[in-house]
């Protein structure tokens, strides 16, 4: 009932989208999808009950045989996190086999901190992390969790990344989504004008940003020219609300200059992509410098 509210409030008959910037195929594709509705159900009363009983704590990890503290600070944390299925991470193993030492990695979407405290300890001392995370409680737990781990190669933005700078909403949900609807104004940056600013480019750009990661690449287009390694969680079934179709990534790098590889789901390591396929799902990808090569 709630969707059907939505559709006729705020309908644009000149072009059949919403004012929001949605459109109304995405709209029946996400919200008539009983599946999804199932999965967001099941999703939220697990968080109540789970909220209910937990405390924050301090976990010593190891992923990958990289051990490291981690302060465990919601239920969604310990889900992601802390629990034995996530000890193990194919899209580390990946960026591991390219050899990471003294390399300088851009981090879109930092979270809590857990890929950002990996990724610093693979750089090494000579190296350098820039995590940029915009939501106020997860930077907070971002600064404690490197602070935990004393990594002074590791720099923390409070900021989203996108095409161009200013400011933009998210939710106040944790995966800090950006939304068209509310929630909370936090700045934006790009990923070049930072670059440019602090006088340092990547060598590896991580982007984990809920349907927002060809904003930040459309923000990106001097430090793409240098051809830094990427790595990309593409979210096929968000991207659409921000104008983008999945197959756009092929048209923002420049492909002539990779070798391309896909991890097709958190359960399996990637594998070489021999064509521009198209894309389902929740898919890694991995553009690899010609210059540079990954053990499959």
């Amino acid at each position: 009932m709630v969707t059907v509210y939505i559709l006729i409030t705020e309908f644009d008959n000149r072009n059949s989208t919403l004012t929001g910037g949605w459109s109304v195929k995405f709209l029946r594709k996400k919200y008539l999808d009983t599946s999804w509705w199932r999965s967001a159900l099941v999703s939220r009363w697990s968080n109540a009950i789970e909220s209910y009983r937990f405390s924050p704590y301090e976990a010593e990890l190891i992923v990958n045989d990289i051990p490291f503290v981690f302060a465990v600070t919601t239920p969604l944390a310990k889900n992601w996190y802390a629990l034995d299925e996530n000890l193990h991470s194919h899209e580390m193993d990946a960026l591991f086999a390219l050899g990471l030492k003294g390399a300088t990695v851009f981090e879109c979407g930092g979270h809590h901190g857990r890929d950002c405290v990996l990724l610093a300890k693979m750089v090494g001392d000579e190296g350098h992390v820039v995590s940029f995370e915009p939501h106020p409680h997860n930077i907070d737990v971002l600064r404690r969790n490197i602070g935990l781990n004393q990594l002074h190669n590791t720099i923390p933005v409070h900021a989203a990344v996108g095409s161009r700078n200013g400011s933009l909403s998210i939710r106040a949900r944790s995966n800090a989504k950006v939304t068209n609807r509310g929630g909370i104004e936090v700045p934006v940056v790009t990923i070049d004008n930072w670059a440019e600013d602090h006088r340092m480019w990547p060598d590896v750009i991580k982007i984990d940003v809920e349907g927002y990661e060809f904003e930040v690449l459309r923000g990106a287009k001097n430090a793409l020219k240098r051809s830094p390694a990427l790595a990309v969680e593409v979210h096929c079934n968000i991207v659409e609300e921000f104008g983008s179709k999945p197959e756009d990534i092929w048209d923002l790098v420049d492909l002539s200059q990779y070798d391309v590889f896909i991890q097709r789901h958190d359960g399996v390591a990637v594998e070489p992509l021999s064509e521009m396929e198209r894309l389902e799902g929740r898919p890694h990808l991995l553009f690899v410098p010609h210059r540079q090569r990954v053990e499959t």
